[in-house]
């Protein structure tokens, strides 16, 4: 008999996910060149459709290494001070290409001095996915808003002028623990929730003085959705 251990599903599982995700940011930065090379508006239209579809099948698969990450106590925060007004404008420009070909407007509102302490790269994911998600149901423009909070924390508004969210998806973040159950629902379309899920899970893991980071959606009163990110 064999004293090989059998391989655990989850780990061979997170193992295909990271290599099908190397793949799919290749097949990105293909399409970026393509809509950079073509001069058919038609078709850039078309290639930029593609490429944000593609994006938002990436941040699933980094959701799902995350959560895999998270279940083996694997995923750690790197506190570091960043300074807000540059971080946000980074993950603009990581998704310019895809508000350009659409018309969409993107303004970041923050103080260029306000710092904050958090794990760049995870909030990074954070606020791409929902710049990603707001470029398919946002009419026209995207506000980003940053602002310290009174205990020394910071929140960032996510703003489109879309049609907003679903009442359902708004109830299922007003409390501190969005469970496994609501797994359905997708920040705009309801379609699914990992995403979400991902998020709340990454701000809870920012802490301080016995409060953690918490996420929210709401509407504004023109009818487009909002986006909440609070952090400690």
């Amino acid at each position: 008999m064999s004293d090989q251990q059998p391989v655990e599903f989850s780990m061979l599982l997170a193992s295909s996910v990271h290599d099908v995700k190397n793949s799919l940011a290749m097949l990105i930065q293909s399409l970026e060149q393509l809509v950079e090379e073509d001069t058919s508006d038609e078709r850039k239209s078309k290639y930029s459709i593609l490429r944000g579809e593609a994006s938002r099948i990436n941040h699933t698969l980094i959701h799902l290494l995350g959560m895999y990450r998270l279940q083996t106590e694997r995923l750690t925060v790197n506190l570091q001070e960043v300074y807000v007004t540059d971080f946000l404008e980074e993950q603009v420009a990581s998704q310019q290409l895809l508000f350009d070909v659409n018309n969409i407007s993107v303004v970041v509102d923050c103080d260029e001095d306000l710092t904050a302490f958090f794990d760049e790269n995870l909030v990074a994911g954070i606020i791409s996915n929902v710049l990603v998600n707001d470029a398919k149901y946002t009419k026209d423009s995207i506000r980003i808003e940053a602002k310290p909070t009174k205990s020394g924390g910071i929140c960032i508004d996510v703003i489109d002028n879309g049609d907003g969210f679903p009442d359902s998806i708004i109830e299922s973040t007003q409390s501190d623990t969005i469970d496994h159950s609501a797994r359905g629902i997708d920040f705009s379309s309801g379609s699914t929730n990992l995403g979400l899920y991902f998020a709340q899970q990454i701000a809870s893991l920012h802490q301080n003085k016995g409060t953690q980071g918490t996420i929210q959606l709401s509407n504004t009163e023109s009818g487009g959705g909002k986006f909440t990110l609070r952090l400690p």
